[in-house]
């Protein structure tokens, strides 16, 4: 990588299937499934002696946008439609500075606990709530005729 800066990012999309209604979330049913995701995330984290991860604005608007992305063209990958990385999703959300980045990305949780639950039983994206070097999270949750889950996570040099 010609970037010296360190760069996380577990390029397996957990995929699960469900039949979706397509009811948009409103912006309150999306803002506490993002803050469940969060606390979920720092329970996790505290069973192994990580410091609880910090919400980041700009990680919640890269992990927002792509989730977003993911919802109206309909797929689950790290590469966004247009060809995005995380790295690019970041840094024009504004995280700059970055030493480490990571992501997880997982469509068809319909609760908070059941996208976090499904993270913990995928090798790498375990690793990356596992990560104690990480420090601040965004998330993002989108529900259409889908739902559609990011958690980005980083640390600033």
């Amino acid at each position: 990588m010609s970037d010296p800066r360190y760069l996380t990012a577990v390029l397996v999309g957990a995929v699960a299937s469900t039949t979706l209604l397509a009811v948009p979330a409103s912006a309150s049913t999306a803002s506490s499934m993002r803050a469940a995701v969060i606390r979920l995330t720092n329970v996790e984290r505290a069973k192994v002696g990580c410091p609880p991860l910090r919400s980041s604005t700009a990680l919640n608007r890269a992990a927002q946008r792509h989730s977003s992305d993911m919802a109206e063209h309909d797929f689950i990958e790290h590469t966004g439609s247009n060809g995005s990385t995380l790295t690019h999703r970041a840094e024009a959300a504004g995280y700059t500075g970055w030493k480490t980045l990571a992501e997880n990305v997982v469509g068809g949780p319909e609760t908070a606990a059941e996208a976090v639950d499904s993270w913990m039983d995928s090798p790498g994206h375990r690793a990356n709530i596992l990560n104690c070097s990480l420090k601040h999270v965004g998330v993002g949750y989108v529900k259409t005729s889908g739902i559609y889950w990011t958690q980005d996570f980083g640390d600033l040099n």
